[in-house]
């Protein structure tokens, strides 16, 4: 009974103490609002065209920072060069003034080392919260001539008749580095078409123009279940939840060097005040917290990376990010 009396006595107590109370984004992110700011509408600004998974994760995000924030948020399309006309703009262009946040990918490390041509570097745009990652995915078409071959059926084929087969590429990014390790590992020859980006591709598979795209999983969903598109790699380590019979590109040529994901995160211009800044950052890192945005993520076929989501110092961690991808490109011989 003495044992009993007090395990009552303890639960009770836990019962009776004060619920510590639960933090409110909207207010913590209230509380940093600078003076005066804003006063106009914030640009989220994306490089690519309308429609693709770059712009999905913008505009969700954008809906959830308004609603926490109570801004308006513009989400703003700077197009051309295949993503090289945006980022020289927010890299170059853009007033660091706070209104303009860009929603970018890891895409932007290649343009800065291969394309700026030293006019601008990668770190002149500052992280202020991670948003989402993403795996390229090969998919064909469910009709036509390549209706239900494998990725090695159609490597294979492309080996026997060099540049038959047409794959839609953004020129200068993971679109075109996966073909080029897929062609020299096995001596197939693809046919190249450009497009800016990966959304354009697929429409151009769907209209029969290619033969195979690439692109992510939110870009071509509805027309896998609609039946149009077919599925045939990931470069991604590992299997996807939402496609688990889609083999990864090193399951199907036994390599481990098939890894072409997208990092997209938030940039602000550097030299943006301070507290503009810091306001900027809590508006995102505080919608990335919130279960129905991650949930509505998930649906598009992204997943998180833990070492970004948890970084204490994200400009570091997504240096380290950037260091690998350019020593691909010295080992190939595009970099110095």
């Amino acid at each position: 009974m003495k044992w009993a009396g007090i395990a009552y006595a303890l639960v009770f107590a836990l019962l009776s103490a004060p619920v510590a109370a639960q933090s409110d984004p909207k207010a913590e992110i209230a509380k940093l609002k600078p003076k005066d700011f804003p006063s106009q509408p914030i640009e989220f600004t994306v490089v690519y065209p309308a429609g693709g998974g770059m712009d999905v994760s913008a505009r969700l995000l954008a809906k959830q920072v308004e609603s926490l924030s109570g801004d308006r948020i513009i989400v703003n399309n700077r197009t051309g060069g295949a993503g090289m006309v945006g980022h020289s703009y927010l890299a170059t262009q853009a007033k660091p003034d706070g209104y303009t946040v860009g929603v970018i990918a890891s895409l932007l490390w290649g343009d800065a080392m291969l394309r700026a041509q030293g006019r601008w570097a990668y770190t002149d745009l500052e992280p202020i919260a991670y948003v989402n990652s993403d795996a390229l995915i090969w998919v064909g078409s469910t009709e036509g001539p390549y209706k239900g071959m494998s990725i090695k059926d159609i490597v294979s084929a492309a080996k026997e008749k060099p540049n038959t087969i047409r794959v839609a590429i953004v020129p200068g990014s993971m679109w075109e580095y996966i073909l080029d390790q897929i062609e020299a590992n096995s001596g197939a020859k693809f046919l190249r078409v450009p497009f800016q980006g990966g959304g354009a591709g697929i429409t151009a598979l769907l209209g029969g123009n290619v033969d195979i795209a690439q692109g992510f999983f939110s870009e071509f969903r509805g027309y896998l279940e609609g039946g149009k598109v077919a599925p045939l790699a990931v470069a991604a380590a590992g299997r996807m939840d939402f496609l688990k019979d889609m083999p990864t590109f090193n399951e199907a040529f036994g390599g481990n060097e098939y890894l072409w994901q997208l990092v997209r995160y938030a940039v602000v211009p550097k030299g943006t005040p301070s507290d503009r800044k810091a306001y900027l950052a809590a508006a995102v890192q505080g919608a990335m917290k919130d279960p129905e945005l991650i949930a509505e993520y998930r649906k598009q076929g992204v997943f998180f990376d833990p070492k970004l989501q948890n970084s204490n110092d994200l400009a570091a961690d997504l240096n380290a990010y950037a260091d690998v991808e350019r020593q691909f490109y010295v080992k190939t011989g595009r970099l110095k």
